[in-house]
């Protein structure tokens, strides 16, 4: 997942059936900030799409990096492929 320096929470996800996507919500971890992010990717695909909403109403992570102790991007970093939960129905076995 591409990192853009804020700490995000997620709080969501879902798959979306008719373009077979999973998407995942999160929000700025600032409790001042209204910003949210969707992230879109599909299973087997390196490709990620990310959809900014909103404006972060504090300051940019380059200017506030005093006091974030190396843990700025940890917070960021997601390994999608295991927070996938449910998924397309198992085939059915024929004999």
């Amino acid at each position: 997942m591409p990192e853009d320096g804020y700490q995000w929470k997620k709080y969501g996800q879902k798959f979306i059936k008719n373009i077979q996507k999973i998407r995942s919500y999160f929000r700025c971890r600032d409790r001042r900030c209204g910003a949210k992010k969707k992230v879109e990717w599909q299973p087997g695909d390196p490709s990620v799409r990310v959809v900014y909403d909103g404006a972060h109403l504090h300051g940019s992570p380059s200017s506030s990096n005093g006091g974030g102790g190396g843990q700025d991007g940890a917070a960021n970093r997601y390994d999608l492929s295991t927070q996938y939960f449910g998924g397309a129905a198992p085939t059915p076995q024929t004999r």
